[in-house]
Order: C-alpha cells, then structure tokens, then sequence
C-alpha cells in the first residue's frame, strides 16, 4: 500500500470497524460484536456476533444491549475474526477512537494464537480535531455531538454496524473541513495527526493503538525479503479465481443462425460475443462483436449477402477456454499467448459456464511472471520446463511481500508444478508412442501429496503416479505385461523430464516409474483395499502420499473413480481410520524441555512437528465424513459449515497457513543465500510474536489427539 500517501482521501480504499465489547481494558476485556462496512459499497455491511467466552458486565450490557443470551451460540472469535480480518486486507480501517477498537483485536489474536497484524488506520476523533480545531472537539466530546455537528442521522447507536455506518458517513462529510486546511491525501492526514501530541499520548496511556504513529506498521519478519526487481507483479491475478470475475448466462447461438440474427442477438442482450453449439456441452465455435464489424465492411453490394453468412462459416473455432477454479493469472496467460480476446470459462467437466472479456480484464497487466504457465505449455524439452519453473522463488517473494496469503502462494506453485507434470506428461507420451506404438489403454496421471492439495511450496520432489483402465475392456493375460511396460517408460521418461526440469526424483521413490504407483484401475482398486484393511506403518505412509491425489493428465473418468474407491473403501473402514489418527497421536508439538522448541542442527523441523499432524487430521476428519476436498483448509472450512467437528477447526487451519508462510520465507531467504529449500527454520528471523504464536500452535497440535478421539471415538 505504498502508494496510499498521495491518494486522495476520498479515493481511499476504506473499511468503516466498530467493535462491542465486554468493557474498555484492551488487555482483558473481549470483543462481542464486530460491525463493518465498506463506504463505497453499502451492500458490504455485516455485523457478527462473538461469543466473548467471559461473562459480560451488566454495565455493559446497558450501553449496547448485548447479553450472555444473545452470544450464546455466537462463533468464538478464532471463527468470527476471519470474516473481518478478510475485509481489512488492503483497506485503510476507518473508526471514532479506532485506536481502541485494534488494541482489543490485537489482544484477542495474540490470545488466540491467530496471526493478525494491522496496516493502515485513520482515527476520525483525530481528523475532527484537525478539521474543527481542538476546542471544538473539547466542546463535542463523543460520537453523538460530532454525528450532529455534520447532520449525520444516528440510528442503531452503540451496535457494531451502526456506529461503523455512522463513521463511514462522518468520514466524508469531513474532507471539506480538511481540504481547507490543505490536507487532502492520505499522507498529509497521517502527517497531520501525528502533531497531536497530547491526544496521542492519552490514548497511549489507556493501552490503545497509536494509528498516527509514523513508523513502518506491519512488518511480521525478523528478516527482509527484497523484491524490487519483482515491482513489476500485480498479486491480483494470483489472488482471485476466475469464477469471481467471470460472467454468466452464455449468449449461445446455433451454427445455422445467419450473422444478421447474431448481431441482433448481441445488441439486445448488450454483449460483445456469443458462442455457436446446441448447448452448454456442445459448443463449436465463438464469435464477436469484432467478427460482425468485419463482416460489414464489405463493398456496399456485398452487405446484404453478408447479413445472411451462417455463423458456422465465420466462427473462431475451436473456443480457448479456462476453468472456473483457475486463478486469474491462468487466463491472462492464456490471452496473451493466443492474442485473443475472448475466454470461454468451463467447469470441471467441459461444459460452458462463462465467458470473460479483455474488456474487463484490461487494467490487468501481463507480465513475464504471469505468463509462467503457459510457458511452461510452450515447453517441448524438461530444460525449457526448468527455465520458466526457475522463476518461481522470484513469483513466491514478491507475493510473500504483498502479504498474500500463504495458501493462495502454495496454491500458485502448486499450478506451476501440476503444469510442468502435465506438459512432461504430454510430452512422454509422444516419445513413447514413437518408440513403443500407440497408447494401450485408456490413462491417467497423477499428483500426489502436497501438489494434489495445492499446498507445494519451493522444496519440491516428484510425486506422481499412473493409473490406467482394465475395466471397460479386460486386459488379456498375455498383453499384461506389454502393457504394463509400456505404461512404465511412460512413467520413466516422465520422471527424467521432470528432473531435467530442476524438480528432482524423489528419494523415496514415489514415482510412476516404479510397478507400485503404475498400476491399472483394479490393481489400484485392491492396493487401496489393503491399506485400508492392513493400515500398517507403510500403509499410513502411502495414505499420506496418495489419498489427496490430483488429475494432471488424461482420462478424467479414471481419476473419478480410483476417488470413489478411495472415500468407498476408508469410509467402510472405521478402525483404518482410527488407526491414522493414533498415528497422529502423542504429538509434542515440537516441545522440549523447559518449554523450548525441540532444535535439528540449528533448525526447528516445522513440517514433522507442526504441519503434517495438522494436515492428516484435516485428511482424517475430512475421509471420516466422505468429503471430497483435498486443500486443507477447504476441508476444514467445509467440515466447519457441517458442524460436524468443534469451531476449532478453522483456527488449525490457520496454524497450517501460518506455518506454510514461517517455510515459504525460510526457503526464499535459504535459495538467495545459494543453499537448497528445505523445510526445517531457523528462529532467530522470527519475530518475538511469531515465536510465541508457533509455541502457541505447538500446544494446539499437543490437543490433537483429544480432537480426534472426541470426533472419531
């Protein structure tokens, strides 16, 4: 948010916040009720309410009307915070004394265990004091007498929402006061406020906030993560999914319909393109606005004839399409490499959602980094692979630095590296069937372990696996074994590719090479039979490796139903279950004596002590109630609107993306300094409140096992 200092105040991007609380101690007291609105848009107002956990005061009570009985079956606030801290990203927050409002947050989060830091705020009690003078505001005192100072109708006084409407409203009926005290940018406020010395330290005294402190806020690392070079990396693209921005209801027009009627079409329905098929499923072609200008700049003569072109005639075909789960990024790329300007948006099964537009895409910019994908699909040797990978450090720290959210960073790698095992797929294939003959069966390849769950970070291996079909027609005894072969030099010149790329063979050989992940669909069938019935140490291993696999490459239908198998068999298997959880089971968090994290040759292993407990649990629960999520925290926050595990849940999701984060920027700093991402961190670039919320997650992992046996025995 560096550019913030010169933005006009009325172009800010703002959050309006006001809390209810249990009392005013920002160190004891807890939030009840959260109110919110942005005021630029109204529909975004939302009020929670927060089961504070302590008995609220009477006199408090009198003040905003919130009783025990009204939080009773509140969220607690690990759940009700996500909501709010969601809408404070990148926002400058709004609110009378907001001072107070963030020490209490601070407090809870710091209570909690939930990562949190504050960006940028604006405390309206100060602004007034600038634009109306010190006596004035000497004279008004509260929110009331400065509400009616500005005409300001007060409703729903001391409700969360009703206070933030107020202040939303209050804050724009100040800028003219402000502008003629030639302040009108955010900086000159900052600048402005921070002169109120006496204000300031009063506040300060009573444990709140200082908001008009001019120092750097919201560094959360010990370290420094440069990315200048990167200035150029707009986080949105990787931020934000295309069925967020898509638009819906497909203008959808039969190939024999005559260009005359497609214009017609277009211009009632006010789009600029239509696509040609009989349905949803069965789309041909494409045509645009453009294609009809074309078409009409004919010779005068010519025009009539025109009118009447069939739109199969004249279509782009076939249509260059992106699905609803990709991010943003996927589509820019797609675009830019295609010159196109038109995206059909699918869903998992081809069939049309969508379209998006350069016309609403056009303040995007597409840079070398976001193109990393189709790159990759450009590809034709694992060296060329490897060139377009390499940028990812680079991608990772610049959003790391933008405080992207850690899962969306993995989920971002993730992509690259499912692309990179596709395209190395796509590739393998060609070479075999030119050495070996056409493909046997129909198959499928497939990303296991933390790249099927969208969770890889920069210390990436090769974990794949090759499921192919004996079931639609049964393979004969005397063509298994050629088959077999042929699908593992498949599977062999994948492995080479992919490490020619950078993405080395896994040392524990989890790779479709290997007879045991290159198996046909019953064998597969089977093999998930005996892990689940046997469920010894190497069977919990394979669990973890397999069971949240991803499609990378070929038949879909495959990769369904190997999933049904999976969830089939687990969910009939309780005590296979069981078993995984004692596996996660006696877990010390990483304790040692004296309380102290348990230290490897200088390093805290994180990923042993901290994320793969919290993973399996969030794969355990998630089996136990059929669910088929593979992304942790989309498990946890589908169990969560399930209710059928404690509110807990979520805040262990959030320990995992805090986690991910802690290595995500060891492994940043570790590739600057020439050495290998591993997973392991070293403490001394955490902050002091990082290292006491890793001790606090510590002692929630200790807990698992109770959450286990409460939600499984």
């Amino acid at each position: 948010m560096a550019q913030l200092a010169t933005m006009p105040l009325e172009k800010l991007p703002l959050l309006s916040l006001d809390l209810e609380t249990t009392g005013l101690n920002t160190a004891r007291d807890r939030v009840i009720q959260i109110g919110m609105i942005d005021p630029n848009n109204p529909a975004s107002a939302s009020q929670i309410m927060v089961q504070p956990s302590i008995d609220i005061p009477q006199s408090s009570t009198a003040i905003h009307g919130i009783s025990a009985e009204d939080v009773a079956s509140a969220d607690p606030f690990t759940v009700a915070f996500r909501a709010c801290r969601d809408a404070m990203a990148d926002k400058v927050v709004i609110g009378y004394n907001i001072g107070f409002d963030l020490a209490i947050l601070s407090a809870e989060t710091e209570r909690h265990g939930v990562e949190w830091q504050w960006g940028s705020a604006l405390c309206l009690r100060q602004l007034a004091t600038i634009a109306l003078g010190r006596d004035a505001m000497l004279m008004m005192g509260d929110l009331d007498a400065l509400a009616a100072h500005y005409d300001i109708d007060i409703t729903r006084r001391h409700s969360a929402l009703g206070d933030a409407e107020i202040c939303a409203q209050l804050y724009f009926a100040m800028l003219d006061d402000l502008k003629e005290k030639s302040i009108t940018s955010f900086g000159e406020a900052r600048r402005a406020v921070s002169q109120l010395d006496e204000e300031r330290l009063a506040t300060s005294r009573a444990g709140w906030i200082d908001v008009a402190s001019q120092k750097q806020l919201g560094s959360t690392s010990g370290g420094h993560i440069s990315s200048s070079p990167l200035s150029r990396i707009d986080p949105y693209p990787y931020r934000h999914r295309i069925s967020e921005i898509m638009m819906t209801n497909p203008l959808i027009l039969d190939e024999d319909c005559s260009l005359h009627e497609a214009a017609v079409e277009l211009r009632e329905r006010r789009t600029d393109c239509a696509f040609v098929g009989k349905d949803s499923t069965t789309i041909t072609g494409i045509i645009s606005e453009r294609d009809i200008v074309r078409a009409m700049a004919l010779p005068i003569d010519e025009v009539d004839r025109a009118r009447h072109i069939k739109l199969h005639k004249i279509m782009s075909s076939p249509v260059i399409s992106v699905q609803e789960s990709d991010y943003l990024h996927v589509a820019l790329g797609r675009i830019a490499r295609h010159d196109i300007r038109h995206l059909g948006v699918t869903d998992d099964k081809g069939s049309l959602l969508g379209w998006l537009s350069t016309r609403e895409l056009i303040r995007q910019r597409v840079s070398d980094a976001i193109i990393v994908g189709d790159e990759i699909e450009q590809a034709t040797d694992g060296i060329q692979i490897g060139k377009a990978i390499a940028s990812l450090p680079n991608l990772a720290a610049s959003l790391l630095s933008e405080n992207v959210v850690a899962s969306d960073i993995a989920r971002v790698i993730s992509s690259q590296y499912r692309t990179a095992l596709g395209r190395c797929a796509m590739l393998a294939e060609t070479k075999i069937i030119s050495q070996k003959g056409p493909v046997p069966r129909a198959y499928a390849v497939l990303m296991l372990g933390s790249g099927g769950r969208d969770e890889s970070l920069l210390a990436a291996d090769q974990d794949h696996a090759i499921i192919y079909d004996d079931k639609s027609e049964p393979i004969k005894s005397d063509e298994q074994d050629k088959i077999q072969a042929w699908f593992e030099a498949l599977g062999q010149t994948i492995s080479d590719m992919m490490n020619e790329a950078g993405i080395p063979y896994c040392k524990g050989g989890v790779m479709s090479s290997s007879p045991q992940w290159c198996k046909p669909l019953s064998l597969w069938r089977k093999t998930i039979g005996d892990w689940c019935r046997k469920a010894g140490p190497d069977d919990l291993l394979s669990v973890d490796i397999f069971f949240d696999f991803a499609l990378i490459h070929g038949d879909t239908h495959l990769g369904v139903r190997l999933k049904q198998a999976i969830m089939g068999r687990a969910a009939r298997q309780p005590q296979f279950l069981k078993l995984i959880a004692r596996s996660v089971t006696n877990q010390m968090g990483g304790i040692g004596l004296f309380g102290k994290l348990k230290m490897v040759n200088g390093r805290f292993e994180i990923k042993k002590h901290m994320l793969l407990p919290l993973i399996e649990v969030m794969r355990v629960l998630a089996i136990s109630h059929s669910l088929q999520h593979r992304n942790s925290y989309e498990r946890a926050k589908a169990l969560f609107e399930m209710r059928a595990v404690p509110a807990e849940i979520m805040q262990l999701a959030e320990d995992i993306q805090f986690c991910m984060r802690l290595v995500l920027r060891q492994q940043i700093y570790d590739i600057s300094d020439g050495l290998p991402p591993v997973t392991d961190i070293t403490l001394d670039q955490l902050s002091k409140s990082e290292q006491k919320l890793l001790k606090t997650i510590s002692g929630r992992v200790q807990r698992l096992d109770q959450l286990l046996q409460d939600c499984l025995f």
